[in-house]
Formats: C-alpha cells, sequence, structure tokens
C-alpha cells in the first residue's frame, strides 16, 4: 500500500490536512502503511472519530507497532466485560490498544477479588489504565495497601489517586490515603 492510497482513505473519513499530513508522517514503508491503514478502519468501525484517532496516535506511540490483532483482542476483552462506550474508553486510556488481552484479563480478575463486578465497571468506565499495568507489579501495590489497612479505599485510590499505583511505596503518603 502507498502513502496516496492511505492519504485518500483518510480523506474520506474526512480528516482534516494537518492531521492527515500528521499521520502520513509516521510511516514510512509499505507494511507499515497497510498496518496503520487496517488499525484506523478496525478503530473507525468501532466508532471512533478522526479526533479520537489523533489522539491515540499522539498519545500511545506503541499503537505504531502493534498489530491489529493485539487490538482487536484487546477491544474484544472490553466488550467481553461489557463495557459501554468502548470508543470514548479507547481514546483516554490508549495504552489498552497495546496491552495484551491476557494482561488486562488478570488485573480484571485481580480487581473482582477486591471489589463486585459493578463496582469495577463502574471505575473502569471513569478510567480503564489499571488494566495495562504489569499484573505482578499491581498485585503486589494491591498487597501493600491491603497490608497498611487501605483495603477499603482501593477503590477510591483507583480514582482519585491513581498515582499511588505509580509511586515508589516510600513516596506514598498513607495518611492522606487513608484520609481520603
Amino acid at each position: 500500500m502507498k502513502k496516496e492510497e492511505l492519504k485518500k482513505f483518510l480523506e474520506e473519513l474526512k480528516y482534516e490536512e494537518s492531521s492527515i499530513d500528521d499521520i502520513l508522517e509516521l510511516v514510512d514503508n509499505e507494511s507499515d502503511i497497510k498496518s496503520l491503514y487496517e488499525k484506523i478502519d478496525f478503530l473507525t468501525k468501532i466508532g471512533v472519530a478522526p479526533e479520537g484517532i489523533d489522539t491515540i496516535l499522539s498519545d500511545n506511540p506503541l499503537f505504531l507497532t502493534t498489530d491489529l490483532e493485539t487490538v482487536k483482542r484487546s477491544v474484544n476483552f472490553l466488550k467481553n466485560i461489557k463495557l459501554e462506550n468502548i470508543s470514548k474508553i479507547i481514546e483516554i486510556n490508549s495504552e489498552l490498544l497495546s496491552t495484551q488481552d491476557k494482561i488486562m484479563s488478570e488485573n480484571y480478575k485481580l480487581l473482582r477479588v477486591l471489589m463486585s463486578e459493578k463496582e469495577v465497571l463502574n471505575i473502569l468506565k471513569i478510567d480503564s489504565e489499571i488494566l495495562s499495568f504489569n499484573t505482578d507489579y499491581l498485585e503486589k501495590r494491591f498487597e501493600f495497601f491491603i497490608k497498611n489497612g487501605l483495603k477499603d479505599k482501593i477503590k477510591t485510590i483507583i480514582l482519585n489517586k491513581i498515582e499511588a499505583f505509580e509511586d515508589e511505596e516510600e513516596e506514598i503518603d498513607l495518611e492522606e490515603l487513608k484520609n481520603m
């Protein structure tokens, strides 16, 4: 596939000229062009608007090198757990498109150990980033919070202080989290 074909495809989807130029700069060989075309086509079919695809491309550099099957499996996982507005969720948390469905599934199971399915889905509607975390790391972080008396606060921490999952343990203000 040539850049001209990708350009025509993007024009048909009503992309702005500046956006088309930015996208075309991301690919330089025929296999990359074809791969990106297929992923944009797939995302468009599930309802992601051109602006959303621009966001995904700028927020998730791994998306370019992620194969179409991984993208499809990631979206199917989100559908299978019955998340609504998947196009919006992946625009906000574009790293999910580059996350293996196995990792998302394991993280979902970890969350389900700590809370009901409804609570998990409500959290994921607001912020699904936690599904993309390294599962071993996430499990250790849950253990750390539970060990420090924060089991009942995990949902609140995910929704209001997700960076506590990313900070080093010694950087976490446990008192602040307990008072949330």
